[in-house]
């Protein structure tokens, strides 16, 4: 009997591909999901937002417990302010296209605190002749008029097409966060205030905006992801995991924190415990961009090209 599972034996496989340069200041990266049997059941971890054609199969996200919204064959999915369950309708084929918050800033305009948890409507954010053109894409594939790397281009090009340039004021709140939220599992939101050239009140209003939450709860859930990645490395530093636990109040509180925003214990994280959560989480899944500030590399224990 054929094994429905992968090569590796898991249910699922993650093919991340290396985004264009000129689309790599938008992207965490571009991947190709397969799930190799019906019935598999995980979690997404708090995310940014996504684009994906869906060429076979479905799957259903909770973004409401107990109310599955299903994907169709085009995917827009605003960010995840929380971690999301879903089951897959396999066997399932995804072309995904994983927008950093500049990214999403720059294709949809459409602000994070109003569109996450949740599928967006295509027509949110394109022209009518690139709707066209996501629409036909699953259905080349399908047919095998387009394999699979030249559908993945494809939808970049969609993407690149759609973009359009940020202001530096909004550029300058998005970099700027992110290089705040990388400075420490605990930074200080006045840190904040003082890098940007806003008042109290339009700082809270810009950062919710484009990430969705105001920024004492960005640090809740930017420290448990953060937390989470480094916890799943294979090599981790003494004094870098010192750090983490003293991000939190005690083991219980960063249990109940990295579970909220990946649906993953620590423990479920370990190295030898594949998930979705680490594939997304890990390094491939932001290989196209700097999610922590400067200090990714040595965060995620990489060496700098």
């Amino acid at each position: 009997m054929e094994n429905p599972n992968g090569a590796d034996g898991l249910p699922y496989s993650f093919e991340f591909i290396e985004a264009p340069a000129d689309l790599k200041p938008y992207c965490n990266s571009l991947y190709i999901f397969r799930a190799q049997a019906p019935g598999f059941e995980d979690c997404l971890p708090a995310y940014s937002g996504q684009l994906a054609v869906v060429p076979q199969g479905s799957a259903d996200v909770f973004f409401e417990k107990g109310k599955p919204s299903r994907t169709g064959n085009v995917v827009m999915q605003g960010a995840l302010l929380k971690a999301r369950e879903f089951h897959i309708h396999g066997p399932m084929l995804m072309l995904g296209f994983s927008l950093n918050f500049r990214g999403w800033a720059a294709l949809t305009g459409l602000p994070v605190n109003e569109y996450h948890d949740c599928f967006v409507p295509i027509e949110k954010a394109f022209a009518p002749d690139l709707q066209d053109r996501l629409k036909a894409l699953p259905l080349a594939v399908r047919e095998g008029r387009m394999d699979e790397k030249a559908g993945l281009e494809e939808l970049a090009d969609i993407v690149r097409c759609g973009i359009s340039e940020l202001s530096e004021r909004h550029v300058q709140v998005i970099d700027t966060t992110l290089q705040w939220l990388s400075s420490s599992f605990k930074p200080d939101i006045e840190e904040l205030q003082d890098k940007l050239p806003y008042s109290e009140r339009q700082m809270q209003r810009l950062v919710t905006r484009f990430f969705g939450q105001p920024p004492v709860r960005l640090i809740r859930r930017y420290r448990a992801v953060r937390a989470a990645t480094i916890l799943s490395l294979p090599q981790l530093d003494p004094e870098l995991e010192a750090e983490i636990r003293d991000a939190f109040y005690d083991q219980a509180h960063m249990i109940k924190e990295i579970r909220e925003f990946t649906g993953r214990t620590p423990r479920r994280l370990e190295v030898n415990k594949e998930t979705p959560v680490r594939d997304m989480l890990g390094p491939d899944g932001y290989s196209s961009v700097d999610l922590f500030g400067g200090s990714q590399d040595r965060q995620l224990g990489r060496t700098p090209n």
